[in-house]
């Protein structure tokens, strides 16, 4: 074993949650602070360019690629997980949308037992980290490290599906970030000019800029080191060759809503019983560690156009596409830097209260299979999800060996309203792809292959295709009761020197994409960490 190294703090995780928790300690020159990252640097322009967005989704060195366990409510199929692997995480493959969730998400959370939490501290965050294209109002501001910016140039389809929702008398919303969530409008995007602004580059590399913090990639965690009580550091391989890094104050798990719980079992801490089926001694009772996993399951409504005004592959396109690629290679700019996903809406279903509870993600184009099966021709797809299942599921190792991949059961639809919900969210994405302002673009319906009507027919669409909207979240839950796992400043119950900082402490999901809330997170945690080291 190579010779343990020390710093001040040991941070397991590059993704959006470890970059804002690095820049944060960083501003304090005197502290050290080493990130742990298992994929390597995010370099490849897949990353870095809007159109390559389905190459790094649909797999590649900057993916897990996970899958789940067959599920029992959608044909006991195995879905595919998407999250990224490598500087950044998954704010380095996502569809860059920047999207908060409702304001009543926050302060639900603060009511859940996670005491400081609540919407007002949330949007005060939110304003300080944003650079909004926009410019500074109530709900935005400017001059923070995350730029956000409107899509320069939307498809013409994308165009006719806003036309479409008007014509179904839906409001629009320009801003679903602002004042309410509901309505039609377009996303924004994570985005600084024609590139990809993920959270290494708001936040990572400025502090590596700093000169006290070091990254070190291809780095796969084993376990915490734990002495009497206490985490001292992670024992790792770093490119093959064993290695511990110590902490002389705080050990900070961001790893994910899989990696984190994954990394804390390996460690001995969890459920007593599933850690001795998977061969790894108990050091420390938590059952909720891996517990409560929430999603939101996706499903399309996909159909095919005319005109070659769609992103798609066709002989008719191909003169334009070869033009795309090679501005894009030459100048950096163009129509290849444009982001696909680029419609959206949040609307009501039957069940729904006080808030919209589905989303709407609508792209000028085929989209199969997480963009793993290609598709030729042209068309456009309108995806919907159900923001709040009651459904819960978990995340467990299979065994001592931290390479392999964990167990993850989703449980899907094991809720029934989540099922009565989802039906009534392809119901009206059928209907919006209906409308007239579609007439003369529409051939026919693609995926499914003819409109549904019945809800007996909807059902069974759902349960053959749906699919993640790539949203894990709450399996290291904060705040009190028997299941939590971190208490509100996301200290790890039981086990001095330790946090968990990412999605995976969430309460409960949030009603709508959860990288931008990740970051409000771990931009709140670092600030209680810094507070208890002062």
């Amino acid at each position: 074993m190579s010779e343990a190294r020390e710093f001040d703090y040991v941070i397991v995780g590059a993704g959006s949650a470890g970059c804002v928790v690095a820049e944060s300690l960083s501003r304090d020159r005197d502290v050290t602070v080493c990130v742990l990252e298992a994929g390597g640097p995010d370099k490849d322009p897949a990353i870095r360019t809007p159109m390559l967005l389905a190459k790094v989704v649909s797999g590649g060195p900057y993916n897990w690629s996970y899958e789940t366990e067959p599920q029992a409510e959608l044909h006991d199929r195995r879905l595919f997980w998407p999250r990224g692997k490598t500087l950044g995480g998954s704010s380095s493959i996502n569809a860059m949308h920047y999207m908060r969730g409702a304001h009543e998400n926050f302060d639900e959370w603060g009511e859940l037992g996670a005491d400081t939490w609540n919407w007002a501290d949330a949007l005060a965050r939110f304003k300080a980290m944003e650079d909004q294209q926009r410019g500074a109002d109530a709900w935005h501001g400017t001059g923070g490290p995350l730029r956000v910016e409107d899509i320069p140039k939307l498809n013409p389809l994308t165009e006719l599906y806003f036309e479409a929702a008007r014509e179904l008398q839906y409001p629009e919303n320009p801003d679903f970030n602002g004042e309410k969530q509901y309505g039609f409008g377009p996303y924004q995007m994570t985005m600084k000019g024609p590139r990809r602004w993920s959270a290494a580059d708001a936040f990572l590399r400025p502090a590596m800029e700093r000169g006290n913090v070091t990254v070190i990639t291809h780095a796969l965690a084993h376990r915490v080191l734990l002495e009497n009580g206490r985490a001292r550091g992670v024992a790792l391989d770093i490119k093959g060759e064993a290695a511990e890094i110590i902490a002389r104050k705080e050990v900070i798990l961001s790893g994910g809503a899989i990696n984190s719980p994954q990394l804390l079992q390996l460690s001995g801490i969890g459920d007593p019983d599933w850690l001795r089926a998977a061969g790894v001694s108990v050091e420390h009772e938590l059952p909720g560690v891996g517990r409560n996993l929430q999603d939101h399951l996706d499903i399309a409504a996909i159909m095919r156009t005319k005109t070659a005004r769609s992103i798609g592959n066709s002989w008719k396109r191909t003169p334009k596409n070869l033009a795309d690629v090679a501005r894009w290679m030459i100048r950096g700019d163009g129509d290849f830097t444009i982001n696909p996903v680029q419609g959206g809406a949040f609307l009501n279903s039957s069940l729904a209260g006080d808030l919209p509870d589905l989303q709407l993600v609508f792209i000028p184009g085929l989209s199969v299979d997480h963009g793993r099966t290609t598709v030729f021709g042209h068309g456009v797809t309108l995806h919907v999800c159900h923001l709040y299942p009651e459904s819960r599921g978990e995340i467990r190792i299979r065994s001592n060996n931290p390479a392999e991949h964990p167990l993850i059961d989703p449980n899907y639809l094991a809720h029934e309203g989540d099922l009565t919900a989802l039906i009534d969210g392809l119901e009206i994405v059928q209907r919006i792809l209906m409308a007239p302002a579609f007439d003369d673009e529409r051939v026919g319906m693609f995926r499914p292959s003819e409109i549904l009507e019945s809800r007996d027919a909807m059902e069974a669409d759902i349960r053959g295709r749906a699919e993640t909207l790539y949203h894990p979240t709450s399996t290291c839950v904060m705040g009190k009761g028997p299941m939590a796992v971190v208490d509100p400043e996301c200290r790890v119950y039981g086990v001095k020197g330790l946090r968990v900082v990412d999605a995976s402490v969430m309460p409960r999901l949030v009603g709508g994409n959860t990288n931008a809330p990740t970051m409000m997170i771990a931009d709140k945690a670092a600030e209680m960490i810094r507070a208890s080291a002062g």
